[in-house]
């Protein structure tokens, strides 16, 4: 009875606790998202436009097409992810967008010579996994800074597929784009009660909830949460900081080569020359994973989120007559107000492991 009793007390302290959290989480989202909407506001008004018109095109036009609002959502939500995984390792890891590249353009080829997109999908995971395996391995056994190494290899991603595009992979009929990925090799549409939704984005929210897995309830997870909080820490444990950043990089790097083949065989089926399909979903997905608290699940909503941001900002353009320049700022600074709490909880945590390290 006493072990009972003492089980239970333990368990209601627990819920407690995690009550308390998400509550201070839910007020401290609240508030940001009324200060950067006021913000927000502030700014139309005082740039001559009208706030109450400007916030009604940007969310009843963002949120208007599920199907196309979903499908958006999908790459941000892996590259947040790829940014996510391994910043809760200790490792700042910007390279998605390079990881991305070169997960569209390998199950590009290899979709339209199997004709089978579970193939090219696994591809292009194995890609970004070797790419974001490569950059961590510069990182730990070369002592290269991550960031440094991420900027050149997006680059060499970038113009790298530019020369196969317009060399090698060219569509002999549009010379501007890729070759198409096959009809039969397509991912095609769900029905919903909201609508037809894409497959892709399924798959994106079952890849975030088997990511949430790993990271929680596991053995590797608990590895890379203990090394990034404190890799001294790590050691005592019995743990490897090293093989923690490697594990860390290569299953980032693995989701955003998911993003970028997801993106090719179920949404735009072809890669153009100007990259505009693909270029900036690798640093977009840092916001969404800073919105969603690095936490799988809440990527799955800031994506989202930040996709209906930016679906009715393009809407703000053509229907308020705004420059472009005003809706990336309106979301930008919604988006810096709801990142803001979280970016300074983890500025005062390292902060306090570095102070304790050095004890």
């Amino acid at each position: 009875m006493m072990s009972l009793a003492h089980f239970l007390m333990k368990f209601r302290e627990r819920i407690r606790a995690r009550y308390e959290e998400y509550l201070v989480i839910t007020i401290e989202t609240l508030a940001s998202a009324i200060i950067g909407f006021s913000i927000g506001a502030l700014v139309l008004y005082i740039l001559g436009f009208n706030p109450a018109k400007i916030y009604f095109i940007l969310f009843s036009k963002g949120l208007s097409n599920p199907n196309y609002l979903l499908s958006k959502s999908t790459p941000i939500m892996l590259t947040g992810l790829a940014f996510a995984i391994p910043m809760l390792a200790g490792v700042f890891n910007i390279g998605g967008e390079g990881q991305l590249y070169i997960g569209a353009l390998i199950s590009l080829i290899v979709v339209t010579s199997t004709h089978n997109p579970a193939l090219g999908i696994l591809a292009g995971m194995v890609a970004g996994a070797a790419l974001g395996t490569f950059k961590a391995v510069l990182k730990v056994y070369r002592g290269v800074n991550e960031v440094i190494a991420a900027i050149m290899l997006n680059w060499v991603m970038y113009f790298l597929i530019l020369y196969l595009l317009t060399e090698k992979l060219y569509n002999p009929q549009i010379p501007h784009e890729s070759i198409p990925v096959p009809e039969d090799a397509r991912l095609g549409k769900i029905p919903t009660p909201i609508g037809d939704i894409r497959l892709i984005f399924f798959i994106a929210v079952i890849a975030s909830l088997i990511i949430y897995y790993i990271l929680y309830y596991t053995n590797i997870g608990y590895m890379l949460r203990v090394a990034g909080l404190s890799p001294k820490t790590a050691k005592y444990a019995g743990f490897n900081p090293n093989l923690a950043i490697i594990y860390s990089m290569a299953l980032g790097g693995a989701m955003a080569g998911l993003g970028g083949s997801l993106l090719l065989i179920g949404y735009v089926y072809s890669i153009d020359t100007t990259m505009s399909t693909l270029f900036g979903l690798g640093f977009t997905g840092i916001g969404v994973a800073l919105l969603g608290r690095n936490n799988p699940i809440g990527i799955i909503f800031s994506a989202i989120f930040f996709s209906m941001l930016i679906i009715g900002g393009e809407m703000i353009e053509l229907l308020a007559g705004a420059p472009p320049e005003l809706a990336d700022v309106l979301t930008g600074v919604i988006v810096i107000a709801l990142a803001l709490p979280y970016m300074y909880r983890m500025l005062i945590s390292y902060m306090r492991i570095r102070r304790l390290i050095k004890k």
